[in-house]
């Protein structure tokens, strides 16, 4: 409304000054040379004002023949990309299907339309390569890929998986880093680079990543936790043989992180046994069999005990008093007692724990008793010949692929990462089916 007010505003000023000069004409007179022209005001308003029309007339002609011309243009870009789209989503099926002519002959129509944008013609080269086989062909795409903002995440993933698949981990991880700084949140990413810094033994990097994915919401506290747990337990067992005190900061802090894990424990327990340090050493055995006495721990402990000579009894019964009655500390006791000839304590704490079907450990005890005590070799072998047929032993077990190992590692013998568990081979069997 304000705009069509100024509009007839302005015309009436106009109506009223061409009025006032065609009512009151006079003379305009032009000085030129020797020349003088004279000529009425009316004929020189005329003059102008047919200008001012021939001008505006010009103007308007102009831009109304631009704009249509690029309209025209416009809808021939988008006919042009609209095209190439529909080529490149032939091209992917084509892909799909295994279908590399058709995929190749929808890709040269594709580049002919969509010239100006190489990011999709990126993206299908690869997956036609793929298809191929063609690895040094798609590590220059990938290459080209990573040069373009629109691309750069497809560029590293690719190189990364590529370098995986030709199993070199140190550029693959390169590469992988790289993305992880970009994107951290691309699926399986943070597993991948933790796999591959196990693989190329980079315990450092496992913490960083680990903190770096809890900080983006990618990785639970557990997880968090439980990784880099696992970086700062390897570094302990690297500085074992040449800083055993940087050892000592290391695997507590691994132990703060997952408490009583047998393996932590046991790499804790040799640590202090490498310093000479018997009276924290006896103290941390109680501690860790008080506060979780199991099979597992049982052997770890076993082993520390008969290593620095604290296989005495009396010590034996320090350890176990808070849980004397358990089975597992009934198990310590034996063994150790018929280590020490304490035929009497060891038969009274086994005869309650044979039962009709006895473990390998009480079979293996009871053979040991009656060779030991009495000299019957037959009643041993026969006790030898029952452990053969008792049930299988807890040991550790790769949850992947079902094969079993005697220590454990963060990278199982089979190659892969955090996988083992202390179980039955039976166990894992069933959970698998």
């Amino acid at each position: 409304m304000y705009r069509f007010s100024i509009f007839v505003l302005q015309f009436l000023l106009l109506i009223i000054a061409l009025t006032f000069i065609f009512t009151n004409p006079f003379v305009v007179s032009l000085d030129i040379g020797n020349l003088k022209y004279s000529f009425s005001s009316n004929l020189f308003a005329v003059v102008f004002i047919s200008f001012i029309f021939i001008l505006y007339l010009i103007f308007y002609l102009f831009f109304r023949s631009r704009l249509s011309l690029g309209k025209y243009f416009l809808k021939n870009k988008y006919n042009k990309i609209e095209k190439g789209y529909l080529h490149f989503v032939d091209a992917m099926i084509a892909v799909a299907n295994k279908d590399n002519k058709t995929a190749l002959k929808s890709h040269k129509k594709m580049v002919s339309y969509l010239k100006d944008d190489p990011s999709l013609s990126l993206l299908l080269k690869s997956e036609v390569l793929k298809i191929e086989k063609k690895f040094p062909e798609l590590n220059n795409v990938y290459e080209d890929m990573i040069k373009s903002k629109k691309t750069e995440t497809l560029g590293y993933r690719g190189l990364m998986e590529q370098n995986l698949r030709n199993q070199d981990y140190h550029h693959a991880f390169l590469y992988g880093e790289k993305l992880f700084s970009i994107n951290p949140n691309i699926e399986k990413l943070y597993d991948t680079l933790i796999f591959i810094a196990a693989k190329t033994k980079n315990w450092n990097q496992i913490i960083l990543l680990s903190d770096k994915a809890f900080s983006n919401k990618i990785i639970s506290k557990n997880d968090l936790n439980e990784n880099k747990s696992i970086g700062f337990y390897e570094i302990a067992k690297i500085k074992f043989d040449s800083n055993i005190k940087d050892a000592l900061k290391n695997i507590l802090k691994a132990i703060e992180l997952k408490k009583n894990f047998a393996p932590y424990v046991k790499l804790h327990l040799e640590t202090i046994a490498a310093l000479n340090d018997k009276r924290n050493l006896k103290k941390l055995i109680k501690k860790y069999w008080s506060l979780n006495p199991s099979s597992l721990l049982r052997s770890i402990i076993t082993k520390i005990l008969n290593d620095n000579d604290l296989n005495d009894i009396k010590f034996i019964n320090e350890i176990i008093k808070n849980n004397a009655s358990e089975e597992e500390s009934k198990k310590l006791l034996i063994y150790f007692a018929i280590k020490n000839l304490k035929w009497d304590i060891a038969r009274e704490n086994v005869i309650g724990m044979i039962g009709s079907n006895p473990s390998k450990d009480i079979c293996y005890f009871m053979s040991d008793i009656e060779l030991g005590e009495n000299n019957d070799k037959q009643k041993s072998d026969a006790w030898i010949m029952r452990a053969e047929n008792a049930k299988l032993e807890n040991s550790w077990i790769c949850r992947i692929t079902n094969q079993s190992q005697e220590e454990w590692s963060s990278l199982s013998d089979s190659g892969n990462y955090n996988s083992l568990v202390w179980s039955s081979p039976m166990m894992i069997r069933q959970n698998s089916n």
